[in-house]
């Protein structure tokens, strides 16, 4: 186990992304999100030697009009191209929040200007948390379509509808915004992903926390996202308390749906997988559920950390090798001291029949309020962490950790 700091800097950074050139491994590029006096900007770490230094920095520009960008998420794509999706906003007086893409086609030496896909509008529209995924399977007839999906808030948050965008052009362009979910007055849905088949079919989830019983819903495309099948219900959520009830934390933890695909030759392919954290135990635990019929029915949902009572443990994310199929699920845990977090992952080398004995990741556990960037106690540590595959099935995960009290970008390779 080796740990090291993507960032070591002065000012907050979190919601990391990890994406790895899957043709050449050795680029490997980190986006977070950099607080400074109010405001948020993505910066772009890469690495040129696998992730063991990330001696280049880059700084998002800014689209005009707006002030601050934040919620940054990689992808990696046919004929080198890395995008990066993420959300623009004005802050004074209004929000404007709208999402962008950031394109490179020089494994990160530079970055296009940002192409917004989506504009928002004050406080009526409302775009939050894009998720991108680039498809790049060896099968598909729709190689190098870029797909995102995101969450729209309408009047003031009021209600809110699960959307989603594709290019055909390497994100210079980028289809209407198409609605997946059912909106309606009162809804509340949150942490769209966005996932690609082995045939090129485009998985999109969600969590949608109202009207009803909490529920990850799923919805497929057969022809590239053009249209998309009826929706699914992969499983009922028991929505997890934000914050979570341990003494002394104060950040929020929101519930998302994580969703991941086996595009590797070996027996998993075309597995489908979704991953969430739950709190029907009365603790927040980590479940899976699998669907290998590409997401008609899904399996009875599964917690694959081995956590111990009374612990919590969240934001997880997963990922699956498209060499040997082999999964990663990485998630925070209080499993070693109750106040503080660690970072754990297991693996499964069977399609998610069964799960490794949970190992941690994180060298030394830390407190999540030690920040005081977001007031006191600290507010947020960001919504997501990440992992991601170099060849052939080497992990590599980036969460928000403490470095002399900052949050900063931590990775275990």
């Amino acid at each position: 186990m080796t740990n090291i700091p993507v960032t070591m800097g002065t000012l907050s950074q979190q919601e990391p992304s990890i994406t790895i050139n899957s043709l050449n491994n050795l680029t490997v590029i980190v986006t977070s999100s950099s607080i400074a006096t109010g405001t948020s900007r993505i910066n772009v770490y890469v690495s040129q030697d696998g992730g063991f230094t990330y001696p280049s920095t880059l700084t998002l520009p800014l689209p005009s009009g707006f002030t601050t960008q934040g919620n940054a998420v990689g992808a990696y794509g046919y004929s080198n191209t890395f995008m990066i999706s993420n959300t623009q906003l004005n802050i004074n007086p209004v929000r404007d929040s709208s999402i962008s893409v950031y394109t490179s086609t020089d494994n990160g030496v530079t970055f296009s200007g940002p192409v917004i896909t989506c504009q928002g509008y004050d406080a009526q529209i409302y775009n939050d948390k894009p998720w991108i995924y680039i498809d790049n399977s060896n099968g598909s007839p729709y190689l190098g379509i870029a797909h995102i999906a995101f969450t729209r808030y309408y009047d003031n948050f009021a209600a809110s509808g699960q959307f989603y965008q594709r290019s055909l052009d390497s994100g210079q362009t980028w289809s209407t915004p198409q609605l997946l979910s059912n909106q309606m007055t009162g809804s509340a849905g949150f942490g769209t992903n966005v996932a690609v088949g082995p045939t090129g079919q485009v998985y999109v989830a969600w969590a949608q926390y109202s009207p009803g019983n909490p529920q990850f819903l799923f919805r497929r495309s057969d022809d590239g996202g053009v249209t998309f099948n009826p929706i699914v219900s992969v499983s009922n959520i028991s929505l997890v308390p934000s914050p979570l009830p341990v003494p002394g934390w104060g950040f929020r933890v929101l519930t998302s749906a994580f969703l991941a695909v086996d595009v590797s030759p070996n027996q998993g392919q075309g597995i489908v997988y979704a991953v969430w954290q739950d709190y029907r135990t009365g603790f927040s635990h980590i479940y899976l559920s699998r669907s290998t019929n590409a997401g008609n029915t899904w399996s009875t949902p599964i917690q694959v950390d081995d956590s111990p009572l009374g612990t919590q443990n969240f934001y997880p994310n997963i990922s699956v090798s498209r060499v040997t199929g082999l999964i990663q699920i990485v998630y925070y845990t209080n499993r070693v001291n109750s106040s503080l977090l660690d970072v754990y992952g297991t693996t499964s080398g069977d399609a998610g029949a069964t799960f490794a004995v949970n190992t941690r990741l994180s060298a030394a556990s830390f407190d999540p309020n030690a920040d005081p960037s977001y007031g006191e106690p600290c507010r947020s540590l960001g919504d997501y962490i990440d992992v991601a595959f170099s060849y052939p099935d080497r992990p590599t995960t980036v969460w928000t950790g403490m470095i002399n009290n900052v949050q900063n970008i931590i990775s275990n390779l």
